[in-house]
């Protein structure tokens, strides 16, 4: 399996796992958060949206230290710096990643919100990706968390939405089965989501 097509790979996954995550309704929240539950959801997929404009800019880039400007899909740009790892594990390709990600205006619509976007200063996401090969399919295993804050414009309203959020799943494309959760704080919502659920053979990103 080539590391640049892993790397491709690997946003439009992240993009399944966390717009999955949000279109659960298993959460609670705090007396006073700055968006609605439903909304800090769409924010959530918004959020990866960005984080997934930046891993698909320039995959053969990832064989170390990374610095780049993607475009967002209606305006704006995202900033990511950091380090994005290749290496073998033995049974498959893993990445150890390391980035700071400063959107810049950025404009995406999820679950039919559109958000505009800013650091405040900025969102860090770390941890490990792993695809594993199997005969007919392949696993891919995710455990990252993506901590800081945004500052987000929604119909009208503006205001800075402070993100701690752990991703822990696999997806499993022999068993269509997705396995894990998703648990945190998000714009003042205490978030702690079961993603188990089939895989979706045509996912739709808006939840």
């Amino acid at each position: 399996m080539a590391i640049e097509a892993t790397a491709r790979r690997t946003g439009v996954l992240l993009a399944m796992v966390l717009g999955m995550a949000a279109c659960s309704d298993d959460a609670t929240g705090p007396a006073e958060p700055t968006l609605t539950l439903e909304e800090s959801e769409a924010l959530l997929f918004a959020i990866n949206l960005v984080g997934t404009r930046a891993l698909e800019a320039d995959p053969g880039a990832f064989s170390g230290a990374v610095s780049l400007t993607a475009n967002c899909s209606g305006g704006g740009v995202v900033n990511a710096g950091g380090s994005l790892i290749p290496s073998e594990t033995g049974t498959g390709i893993g990445f150890l990643a390391n980035l700071t990600i400063v959107p810049e205006g950025c404009v995406e619509t999820a679950r039919g919100r559109t958000f505009t976007l800013d650091g405040a200063p900025s969102l860090r996401q770390t941890g490990s990706y792993t695809f594993t090969p199997q005969e007919l399919a392949f696993v891919f295993d995710l455990n990252v968390s993506m901590v800081g804050a945004v500052a987000y414009e929604l119909e009208g309203r503006d205001g800075t939405c402070e993100v701690s959020v752990m991703v822990e799943s696999r997806l499993d494309f022999g068993d269509l089965m997705m396995t894990g959760s998703a648990s945190g704080t998000l714009c003042g919502n205490a978030v702690d989501i079961d993603l188990s659920r089939e895989i979706p053979l045509t996912p739709d990103a808006g939840g």
